[in-house]
């Protein structure tokens, strides 16, 4: 990562109280660094750390020889993890507290949706279509449907989030199985959708023409997962097609998009810079879970944030 992020999540007080709480040693390990210190690391018991977190061979974690936890203040770990785990290293991850700012993000475009901000903005072109009635205005947000495509953290607490509100909240499991309606009623019946599914081969391309042309008049789809979840130039086709239609995307694939991309051009979609995570000082709530976790497994505790293999 560039610049100092682990200094940017453990920040305002929170180095200063891994200092308190612990036996600090007093160097920050990396990949560039970590054999001039690996013999002095012997003793080390727990590792914090954060996005750039080193991808350690199976070789360089046996010579941590007393490590028992990895407490990783950031999100997904499936890069990383898998030389701790084969060596019996609990692994913990603060994917729930980077869930909370792309949840509030989701709820504030869903609830835009619903009020019709996205179509109404774009139409103000002139006084006529600012201030007439004719001017599109939304169709509320009471007793409609939004649907969650995904299952996991984020969805769990955006479906929270929602619940405050008078809507109707259907989610879409990623695995078929597990569904309880299809991905086409739930595009043809959604004033809005949230794309949350998994970041797995398997999800590539999922969300294409056919899923787009099925969408309401004036419905909004938002894409908070990842980018190469949606077939982009299928997306390009039906917008053009489809004035009606907005796309929020805060992912692209590739991200960002190439210069000279329709998505930059296209009216009816809008992209911002994958800033739905965690940012500013929502950074530290990430360090927070982790100081917390540790103060569990310093007590003998039941840990709230371990990671299992089969997770991302």
């Amino acid at each position: 990562m560039s610049g100092d992020i682990f200094g940017e999540v453990f920040c305002a007080g929170r180095c200063e109280k891994l200092a308190e709480i612990s036996n600090l040693y007093p160097e920050r390990i990396t990949g560039q660094n970590f054999e001039q210190h690996a013999d002095r690391l012997s003793d080390i018991e727990v590792i914090f750390s954060t996005w750039g977190m080193p991808r350690l061979t199976d070789a360089q974690v046996k010579k941590l020889k007393k490590l028992k936890a990895v407490l990783y203040a950031a999100g997904a770990t499936k890069y990383f993890r898998k030389p701790f785990l084969h060596n019996g290293i609990v692994v913990c991850s603060a994917v729930k507290a980077n869930a909370v700012p792309v949840a509030e993000f989701a709820l504030a475009q869903v609830i835009l949706a619903g009020a019709g901000y996205f179509r109404n903005s774009r139409e103000c072109t002139d006084s006529f279509h600012t201030c007439q009635k004719n001017s599109f205005r939304g169709l509320g947000n009471y007793g409609r449907r939004v649907s969650i495509l995904g299952n996991g953290s984020i969805s769990n607490l955006l479906q929270k989030f929602l619940a405050c509100h008078d809507l109707e909240v259907v989610v879409i499991p990623a695995r078929a199985k597990l569904r309880t309606i299809s991905l086409e009623e739930a595009f043809a019946s959604s004033f809005a959708l949230v794309n949350l599914f998994p970041d797995r081969d398997d999800n590539s391309g999922v969300f294409g023409k056919d899923l787009f042309q099925r969408m309401p008049d004036s419905a909004v789809f938002i894409n908070v997962g990842r980018g190469r979840q949606v077939n982009e130039a299928e997306l390009v086709e039906v917008m053009k097609s489809r004035p009606d239609l907005t796309a929020l995307l805060d992912v692209q694939y590739p991200e960002p998009p190439d210069d000279g991309s329709e998505l930059y051009r296209l009216p009816n979609i809008r992209l911002s810079a994958h800033i739905a995570g965690s940012k500013g000082t929502e950074l530290t709530r990430m360090a927070d879970y982790m100081i917390d976790e540790f103060l569990r497994y310093s007590c003998g505790e039941p840990l709230l944030y371990q990671v299992e293999d089969h997770q991302l």
